[in-house]
């Protein structure tokens, strides 16, 4: 078994990662990625002769704080390949260091392995999305929607300022967007305004040209979630958290 600690990947190495990533989607498809492009991210690599076992991506959230995504290869699970990366980590992160496990929510062998070395669950983390393009909405007379600063929107209720959002486009499709910050002001709360801004924004977005909104909440905001639902958002993916402090 020899483990390899590196920021620079050889193109053998990101063969044999996306081999493991390709074998593991055939079996259950997990929405974890390896983005090579991302200078935050460190790799180790557990080979056994010059086969690649299992590999970490750490990233660097703040001081002392991570999230580690791993994939093992799936006809070599449970032969210690996972947790011989995981003692070797423990080795270069400081003493009280929060370390968060990243996984798809219902994917069992990873949550078993999670809990086996003693990390708790965190949250959850849903992604949802809409398709704006055959979004059918009645017109809010009395909500408005303003861009006063650059990227920040802001909601007004009858002339009065209620809340704010952001979006950015989410790949290479401008009208494919990630929707985020939708905050409705403290006093503005528990009045039925979150849900009737939702349905006023969708319309502001599709008369933008806008055909495809993202957007991501904790699983455990139960509110939310259910404006959300009734709006006709689907759920595209799940991702847990499970933390420990080393």
């Amino acid at each position: 078994m020899n483990i390899i600690k590196t920021r620079d990947l050889s193109e053998d190495m990101i063969n044999q990662i996306n081999s493991i990533v390709e074998a593991q989607d055939k079996e259950h498809h997990l929405p974890l990625y390896f983005d090579f492009s991302d200078e935050r991210c460190v790799y180790y690599l557990c080979y056994k002769g010059e086969n690649l076992m299992s590999v970490f991506a750490l990233f660097e959230i703040d001081d002392n704080i991570y999230e580690v995504i791993a994939f093992t290869d799936t006809a070599n699970r449970k032969k210690g390949y996972f947790k011989a990366l995981l003692n070797f980590l423990y080795t270069d992160l400081k003493n009280g260091t929060e370390l968060s496990f990243i996984c798809e929510r219902n994917f069992l062998p990873a949550i078993e392995c999670a809990k086996k070395l003693s990390f708790d669950y965190d949250s959850t983390e849903t992604m949802m999305e809409l398709d704006l393009s055959t979004y059918q909405g009645d017109e809010i007379p009395d909500i408005d929607i303003y861009e006063e600063d650059n990227d920040i929107f802001y909601i007004y209720y009858k002339d009065e300022e209620i809340g704010s959002f952001g979006f950015y486009t989410f790949n290479f499709d401008t009208g494919d967007i990630y929707f985020h910050s939708f905050n409705i002001y403290e006093e503005y709360q528990t009045k039925g305004l979150g849900k009737l801004s939702m349905r006023a924004i969708l319309l502001f977005l599709k008369d933008m040209g806008k055909t495809k909104i993202h957007l991501q909440l904790l699983l455990e905001n139960t509110p939310a979630y259910k404006i959300y639902k009734d709006l006709g958002f689907s759920i595209s993916s799940e991702i847990s958290y499970y933390k420990k402090f080393i």
